[in-house]
Parts: C-alpha cells; structure tokens; sequence
C-alpha cells in the first residue's frame, strides 16, 4: 500500500513537468546593416532545455556574423540605426 501512494504522489509531481509549455525569443539586429533575425524556440515537458540549447545556438551563428541582440545595443549603436532609419518601426520603443 504504500508504494502504491508513494507512486502516486510521484506521478503527480511529475505531470505538471510534462504538461509545461517553454518558449523563447531574442531579436536581433545587425548594427551596420540593419538587417534583423529572430532566434525562437519552444518546448512542451522536459523540453525547455532543448529549446533554451536551440535559441542559443542560433544567436551564437548570427552573433559570428555581426549581429547583437536588440536588448544589448549600445546607445550608440541604437542612434545610428535610427539616424540611418534602419531602426525597426516596431522597436522604436525598446
């Protein structure tokens, strides 16, 4: 009988793991250009780890070419953009 609770009790710690939804997204940019992409990734259950791997494997590419996360612009780089009008109208507020 008591295995029987300690299994159950351990099933339902679990499920709420399996039943987790995870998603992330970094947009970036690339200072000199313009040019933006946009690393995502998400999971359900044990996945988030999966998915955190995917999205910073794919910045790491783009930061090899150039690009910087938009949260981690300089103010300089930021007002460059902008003067240029290569500032993306829907981060104007970031």
């Amino acid at each position: 009988m008591r295995i029987g609770k300690f299994h159950a009790i351990a099933f339902a710690g679990v499920l709420p793991a399996l039943a987790a939804c995870t998603s992330q997204t970094i947009k970036m940019i690339q200072p000199q250009t313009g040019a933006t992409a946009q690393c995502s990734g998400s999971s359900y259950g044990f996945g988030p780890l999966f998915s955190e791997s995917f999205v910073d494997s794919c910045t790491r590419v783009y930061e090899k070419r150039g690009y910087v996360a938009l949260q981690r612009l300089t103010p300089d780089e930021r007002a460059s953009l902008e003067r240029r009008g290569l500032w993306p109208k829907d981060h104007s507020k970031e």
